[in-house]
């Protein structure tokens, strides 16, 4: 009998061992997954919203650019060099996010066709400059894409690791509910048998 009774002391420490333990990996598990969460919303910002921004300064910049050779005015190529101007320093900036390989080799394409503008905006070829644009205004449009669709995946990342957290919270809940029966009933189980063991008083008369 008090083999049994340390048999269940042992067993209920080791099922306590197990709650705490349990109870510290949820913790970590925990910190870990709002830490993926905080940087994968940072990059739809940092990396998307922001991006869409620049993409639509661009864009504008180079409705202007198509918009002054279109009007074939006096100023071409000076008015073309200043929203050249603009348009380098948005791609600087543009440059410094983050940029996956689709993104980045249409980036590099965009980049060339500004490249081109200038120099057939130099040599006063406004027929190419305009077409250059207007290949530049359609590569943007295939980066606005890229950030929508980006976007959206990374919000379906962070959807998953709520939806996967949330599993494993109802999972550990149940394992927790389990062991917390199992422990009364060998509390139980312990009170029994220390009432069992009680000597009783033999009726001597």
């Amino acid at each position: 009998m008090w083999a049994f009774a340390i048999k269940q002391k042992m067993t209920a420490a080791i099922l306590l061992f197990t709650v705490i333990s349990l109870v510290m990996l949820t913790n970590m598990r925990e910190q870990r997954i709002a830490t993926q969460i905080s940087t994968t919303v940072t990059s739809i910002y940092e990396d998307r919203l922001v991006v869409a921004q620049y993409i639509l300064q661009l864009s504008k910049k180079i409705e202007g650019v198509i918009t002054v050779l279109e009007r074939e005015d006096n100023e071409i190529t000076t008015r073309v060099h200043d929203y050249l101007v603009q348009i380098a320093t948005l791609n600087d900036l543009y440059e410094k996010t983050f940029l996956t390989e689709i993104e980045k080799n249409n980036f590099e394409a965009f980049k060339q066709l500004c490249q081109d503008i200038s120099k057939n905006n130099k040599t006063g070829n406004h027929d190419a400059t305009l077409l250059a644009a207007r290949e530049a205004g359609d590569t943007l449009q295939i980066l606005s894409l890229i950030q929508v669709e980006e976007g959206k995946n990374q919000l379906d990342e962070v959807l998953n690791m709520t939806s996967f957290s949330n599993i494993l919270s109802y999972l550990e809940l149940a394992i927790l509910i389990v062991i917390a029966v199992i422990i009364q009933v060998l509390v139980f189980a312990s009170k029994t048998m220390m009432g069992a063991k009680k000597p009783t008083h033999e009726n001597l008369n």
